[in-house]
C-alpha cells in the first residue's frame, strides 16, 4: 500500500519537522473526529447545514472505512493535521472532505495532499480523479490549475452552496517513470 511519505522539500515546514501523508486506520479515527471539531465549526464560507454535518465521530469515520472509503492524513510529526477521504465511485475515484487544521494553513499540506491523491491514483490504477471545490477558495482553485484538473461542471451541491466539479485523467508511468498514454 502506498504511504507516501515526503521529506521538508516542497512543503513550509520548519527544520526538524517531519511531514508524512499516509493512509489512516480505525485507531487514527478519534484524531480525525478531533481535527473535524476543529476545523469545521471555523469553515464559515460553507453553509451552517453543511458544516455542522461534516463534523462526524468515530463511529461514523470507522464505519466508512469498512464501507469503501479510503482516509489518507497529513502528520506534521506524527500528530494528524490534516487529512482527506477518497472513494470510487463509478469509473472515478472521488477525492473528499479535505481537512486542515486551522493553525497549519498555509504550509502547502493541502498541496502535499493533492500531489499524494494524484500519485496514490495513478499507483493503484484509477484512472480518472475527481473533486468538488468552492469557486470562492482560491488556493484550492489555483491547486486545481498546478496540478491539471479541468472545470467539468458547475452545480449546486447542497441549495445555497454552489461548487465547480474539477477532474484530471490519469497516466501511467513506465519503471523508468516516464508517461505512458
Amino acid at each position: 500500500m502506498l504511504s507516501g511519505v515526503y521529506s521538508v522539500g516542497g512543503w513550509k515546514v520548519k527544520e526538524n519537522e517531519e511531514l508524512t501523508v499516509k493512509r489512516l486506520f480505525e485507531n487514527d479515527a478519534a484524531e480525525v473526529e478531533e481535527l473535524l471539531r476543529e476545523v469545521w465549526p471555523k469553515a464559515a464560507e460553507y453553509p451552517e447545514k453543511w458544516r455542522s454535518a461534516r463534523i462526524i465521530g468515530q463511529r461514523q469515520i470507522m464505519n466508512e472505512m469498512k464501507t469503501g472509503f479510503h482516509y489518507f492524513g497529513v502528520r506534521l510529526n506524527r500528530k494528524i493535521v490534516g487529512f482527506y477521504k477518497a472513494r470510487v465511485l463509478k469509473d472515478a475515484y472521488i477525492g473528499e472532505h479535505q481537512s486542515v487544521h486551522p493553525a497549519y494553513r498555509g504550509r502547502g499540506l493541502a498541496r502535499a495532499m493533492y500531489k499524494h491523491f494524484i500519485q496514490f491514483a495513478r499507483e493503484t490504477e484509477y484512472r480518472r480523479i475527481c473533486v468538488n471545490v468552492l469557486p470562492s477558495q482560491v488556493a484550492s482553485v489555483k491547486l486545481m490549475e498546478k496540478f491539471g484538473f479541468k472545470k467539468v461542471k458547475e452545480y449546486e451541491q447542497i441549495p445555497g452552496m454552489l461548487v465547480h466539479l474539477y477532474e484530471k485523467e490519469i497516466e501511467s508511468e513506465d519503471a523508468t517513470g516516464k508517461t505512458v498514454k
